[in-house]
């Protein structure tokens, strides 16, 4: 029964871990890693425990920002039994039995890691097992223990996983005995049943002053899978966005979400990006009945969690909106630092006219899109805020223009279209007048379709048809459709934003269902001069091949929102929530034929790897259908993390509009803080709504002073644990150093507003 279970769990007898499933952690934004943890926090509150140890099974290789979503939540030991060899790169050879402590991107924390060299499954006997053969086997433990013998083990502590059967196997009712048997028979090695902290309390005491610490991305190899499936990937990367953004308005707007359905759509996110996507025979029997039920459901957490949010998105705004023809439009801002952005309205909502007005009656620019969307310009929306927009009758002022013409030039850029190519020839910034394209290197936007598993079979496209659909003075807009091996047909629309500096492109490819090994990908070429990359994760970044430990997976590499390709003298952000695998200089894809690197030579090409089926098992074997990726580029004169973080959020979080009551007060978070380089990750309310739980990071590269306000005179602000109303109140300044995190405890009472 449960409470026997919690009793278990409890008395020590059962052993609770902290992280809710596999995650493939590469795919995890920040709060998808945070609410990761909440599962176990959940069960650990209803037994009465805490949890100190975290297990990761079977999957090589994980983000940096595991580390201090790990530590904020008390766990100080992380086991990992990865696969033995499928897809593993170096990470076994490199960290097997090499236990160290995992230092956080900002310092303040670390994880004490260990990488068993046992794997997860050495007691495994196979799929379909009728009797458990696999058990203490002598002649292997002996091996393994000579093992470390030869490698120099320099500990008398050693630590074996034991699962029998097979994944998701049966305990062993006789392990216990096995073990006094063995303990009664041999003098050494002494074999010890245990719980995860318990060996890691043990080692710890007595080699924890000795141990090495280390700094980097554990890059994953297993990431690329999720490509397998990449309408599915996007969609939950955006429904998880989504819901960061929901829960700050509904604390601006003073509305309480259901808890129960708010941590439903959280857990389909997580259990989306749990590293299982299929059966076993996924790719060997693509139709059979095992394979299409199976990816039914791993496809159904994706689709529950869009559903999710967009449900409780409506009921956020329910008590806000108005009819569409009161023309009151209300931008919300649910970052916090003033944003200046191109909206756009679908046309059942913008139908009064072209024209906009801001709340003075002052017109702002605005422009009916060939898509029936009205665009116009949100002129420093305040952070934590909202501004409000009229439609007005009449029509815009965009000037016409010829469909050949395949030249935009902005207050910001200048950018050229080939008539032939269909991508993206000459990107100048106009204040420095710096061209960032190679031509030499194809130029940008350039799809590719590899044929089979080698690189060398990678085809461009067969023909494009390329003109100017939008002509500004707000959007300006060039649109490429043409033909592709693999495909039914393919499309891209390049946007310049007036105003803003932004340019976008969507990618939309019709893909055909070939179960022969192929990848899809688009090529970006840059012309930069010994070029750094740094790559966004959860609570940090990092350089690639600079701060990538040994064994991190650098054929292909996962973006949480940005990666950011730069010179001394300048360079390029991109930002995408679509497509987070990408690979640098060539095409490293398949490692089964192209093998796998320990080393990244410096390289201004970028590659976003946005579909294939390499693998064998597990995941898709194929799909097909209409996809589509969106990508944003920012243009800057340095690298600049906390700058890049913000404007990837930007982009991954844009403003919300909705049509609303004039009557309807402006809405406010009920606290409010200024800083130079922090952001707010998220906001949840603690079930009973009398206090608001605020995660802020900071993503620079110095020390950022933060200074919290509470709107309320009886508020109060505590610093450390999340959800209890332990810990230090905060009375002044926060000082954040550099990729800091800090969670605050938010408590609002019954008090009037200041």
């Amino acid at each position: 029964s449960r409470e026997r279970v919690l009793e278990g769990i409890r008395r020590g007898t059962i052993a609770l871990d902290g992280m809710f499933a596999n995650l493939l952690t590469g795919l995890a934004t920040d709060e998808v890693m945070f609410r990761s943890f909440e599962p176990a926090r959940r069960l650990s509150d209803r037994a009465g425990t805490t949890i100190e140890t975290a297990m990761l099974s079977d999957i090589p290789g994980f983000s940096w920002g595991l580390v201090p979503a790990m530590a904020r939540h008390g766990i100080r030991y992380l086991s990992i039994g990865p696969n033995f060899g499928h897809r593993i790169g170096a990470f076994l050879d490199t960290w097997g039995d090499r236990p160290f402590y995992w230092e956080s991107p900002s310092g303040q924390d670390s994880v004490l890691t260990w990488v068993s060299s046992g794997g997860y499954a050495w007691f495994h006997t196979g799929l379909g097992y009728q009797a458990l053969t696999a058990r203490l086997d002598e002649e292997g433990v002996f091996r393994y223990v000579d093992q470390l013998i030869d490698a120099g083990y320099p500990y008398d502590i050693a630590a074996l996983r034991y699962n029998i059967g097979s994944d998701n196997g049966p305990p062993d009712p006789t392990l216990s005995a096995a073990v006094e048997m063995w303990n009664a028979r041999y003098v050494s090695p002494r074999l010890v049943i245990g719980r995860t902290a318990d060996l890691f309390r043990r080692f710890e005491e007595r080699y924890g002053d000795a141990l090495p610490v280390h700094r980097g991305d554990l890059t994953g190899h297993w990431e690329d899978g999720a490509a397998s499936s990449a309408r599915e990937t996007a969609a939950v990367r955006r429904t998880a966005e989504a819901l960061v953004q929901t829960e700050i308005l509904a604390a601006m707007l003073d509305r309480a979400l259901p808890p129960d359905r708010l941590y439903d759509a959280w857990r389909k996110v997580l259990l989306f990006e749990e590293h299982t996507w299929g059966s076993w025979n996924s790719v060997s029997e693509p139709a059979a009945a095992l394979t299409t039920a199976q990816w039914a459901r791993k496809r159904s957490f994706a689709d529950s969690a869009q559903l999710l949010a967009d449900g409780l998105r409506r009921m956020v705004l329910e008590d806000v909106r108005a009819r569409p023809s009161e023309e009151l439009i209300a931008i919300y801002n649910t970052a916090n630092w003033d944003r200046t952005e191109v909206v756009f309205l679908p046309e059942r909502v913008s139908g009064a006219g072209d024209l906009v007005a801001d709340a003075e009656g002052r017109a702002v620019p605005s422009q009916r899109l060939p898509s029936g969307e009205l665009a116009f310009l949100a002129d420093a929306v305040p952070g934590l805020g909202s501004r409000r927009y009229r439609i007005g009758t009449g029509q815009d002022q965009a000037p016409l223009g010829r469909a050949d013409d395949l030249t935009i030039v902005t207050d910001r850029v200048r950018l050229v279209v080939g008539a032939r190519s269909g991508v993206v020839t000459s990107l100048v910034d106009a204040k420095s007048g710096r061209d960032f394209v190679d031509a030499a290197g194809g130029g940008l936007n350039q799809l590719l379709y590899v044929s089979s598993r080698n690189p060398a079979d990678a085809h461009t496209a067969d023909s494009v048809v390329v003109e100017r659909v939008a002509w500004g003075p707000l959007v300006h807009a060039i649109r490429v459709r043409g033909t592709a091996q693999g495909t039914r047909g393919f499309e891209s629309e390049i946007r310049v934003y007036a105003g803003t500096g932004r340019i976008e492109i969507v990618n939309r490819v019709d893909k055909l269902h070939i179960l022969a090994p192929e990848a899809l990908l688009y090529r970006f070429p840059f012309a930069l001069s010994e070029p750094q990359v740094h790559v966004s994760v959860p609570w940090g970044s990092y350089e690639t091949q600079r701060e990538q430990l040994p064994g991190a997976c650098r054929n292909y590499l996962t973006l949480e929102r940005w990666l950011d390709v730069a010179d001394t003298h300048g360079g390029v952000t991109i930002a995408s929530v679509d497509a987070p695998l990408f690979q640098l200089g060539v095409i490293r894809t398949d490692p089964i034929v192209a093998g796998w690197v320990d080393s990244l030579p410096t390289s201004g090409t970028v590659l976003s790897y946005v579909m294939n089926n390499y693998w064998e098992t597990n995941y898709r074997a194929s799909q097909g259908g209409v996809h589509e990726w969106r990508y944003a580029f920012r243009l800057h004169d340095g690298f600049d993390s906390a700058a890049a973080d913000r404007w990837g959020r930007e982009v991954a979080q844009p403003l919300i509009s909705a049509v609303v009551r004039p009557q309807r007060p402006l809405p406010a978070l009920p606290f409010s803080f200024e800083a130079a380089r922090a952001v707010l990750t998220g906001v949840e309310r603690i079930p009973g709504g009398d206090a608001l739980v605020a995660r802020l990071f900071n993503p620079g590269a110095v020390a950022d002073t933060v200074v919290v306000r509470p709107h309320h005179a009886g508020a109060a602000v505590v610093l450390g644990d999340s959800r209890t109303a332990d810990g230090d109140p905060l009375t002044g300044p926060l000082v954040l150093p550099p990729r800091g995190l800090v969670s605050l405890r938010i408590r609002l009472d019954d008090a009037e507003p200041r």
